[in-house]
This record gives structure tokens, sequence and C-alpha cells, in this order.
């Protein structure tokens, strides 16, 4: 008899495992799709940070002096917005409070990642991914990943009436060609993470 898949998890973007920034070693972010509630926590170096405390604001301010007519433009990195910053014309030395005009950024671990794949919120790079055929090949957790083995190793996929992850999934990791050598990486990352 034919083994069929059946869908075995219902949520699979609760928690997302990542590298952690500080010890290399596995870590869990909570909330991802919340940026002022996801929390990156390392069980082994005790690493925990907000989506909150990533939040950096940059301070812009563009106008000419009100002495000479020089164009001033300043920008400046803060972790909190400031009602006026104190700028200082080039040509006259003349100093004036303005109120900037204000853009939120994510100070994020991003430059560590070097083209893996990411969460969205801290930037780290996923704990389970790898190289298949050419292919990042990657999970986002546990369940995330037992759920595509259930699926790839079945041979009888019926479609759903709703559209479920595994159906989105790219053509490398449904092909036959390709099942044994998928199959093989997902049965190592269940076997390195406990």
């Amino acid at each position: 008899m034919e083994k069929r898949y059946k869908q075995q998890y219902s949520s699979y973007y609760t928690d997302c495992l990542v590298v952690c920034p500080e010890c290399g070693k596995d870590a869990v972010v909570k909330n991802e799709n919340n940026y002022k509630e996801a929390v990156l926590e390392c069980r082994h170096c005790n690493l925990r940070k907000t989506g909150y405390e990533m939040v950096v604001y940059k301070a812009i301010v563009k106008l000419h002096c009100p002495v000479c007519a020089h164009s001033i433009r300043v920008e400046r990195c803060v972790k909190e917005k400031l009602p006026k910053i104190s700028v200082q014309c080039g040509e006259c030395d003349a100093r004036f409070d303005i109120k900037p005009r204000y853009e939120k950024y994510f100070s994020n671990y991003s430059q560590k990642a070097q083209g893996l794949k990411q969460d969205d919120v801290f930037g780290c790079p996923l704990y389970f991914q790898d190289d298949c055929k050419g292919n990042l090949f990657w999970a986002k957790n546990r369940e995330y990943l037992l759920e595509m083995e259930a699926y790839i190793s079945s041979e009888l996929r019926t479609l759903p009436y709703r559209m479920r992850m595994v159906e989105r999934l790219p053509a490398f990791i449904k092909e036959a060609k390709n099942r044994e050598a998928v199959l093989k990486i997902l049965q190592k990352w269940k076997n390195s993470y406990r």
C-alpha cells in the first residue's frame, strides 16, 4: 500500500530556530511576526534580546542656514526619538536646535548571515539550512522539518482544499529525483537537534 501524506502540524511559525549570534549554537526566536513582541533566547549562553531593543532611529535634518543660506544636511542614528537635535552650519558656525524627521530601522545581526536564510527580526541565520543540489534548503523549526519529511517521503500526495506550506515548497524539493538527497538532509537535521 502506498504511503499517503496527511498534514500533522497546523502552526509552523510559532518559534524559529536560529544560530545564536554570540555562541554559534541553536537559539529560539519567539513571536517573529511582531517585532515589538519578538524575543531571541539562547539556552547555551543565556542571551536574551527583544525585538524592541533592535529598533534604531535615523534623525534627518535638511535645511538652509537662516544666517548664510548654506545647505545643511545632518543624519544621526539614535536609540530614541529626541524632540530636537543641535546642528551647526559648516559655513558660518551658527548653531540651531531643529526638530528632525525620523526613519525607523532595525539594527540586527544580518551581516553575519552572508547569503543564508535569516529570521525577519534579528537577522540571525536559520539553524536548519543546507545546500541541496545547488539550492538553498531550509526549515524554520522542528515542526516545519517534520511536516516536510512526511510530505516528501509520501508516495501519494493529495491536494487539499486550502493551500498549505507543503504546496508552496520549491520544485527541487518536490521532485522525485531529489527525494533521497532531501530526506538525507532532513534526517541529518533531526539527529543534530534534540
